[in-house]
């Protein structure tokens, strides 16, 4: 496997704890999701791929519905 960023195979897998929140001061009264997730980076470049649980991914939708 390699870097889409950069095509290095210097790639390691963590384990990461994610808090995802919408960045305008109007959806300060919406929580943040929190997830845990396997995170896949590049120790060439620095470049990070995670991939969203799927009830993680509801809620964040659900979020974002209601910032409309």
């Amino acid at each position: 496997m390699v870097c889409e960023a950069c095509g290095s195979e210097s790639l390691t897998q963590l384990q990461a704890e994610v808090t995802a929140s919408f960045p305008h001061a109007e959806d300060v009264k919406l929580p943040p999701i929190y997830f845990s997730q396997q995170l896949r980076v590049c120790l060439n470049c620095g470049s990070a791929e995670l991939r969203v649980p799927p009830a993680q991914l509801d809620a964040l939708k659900m979020k974002k519905s209601l910032r409309s």
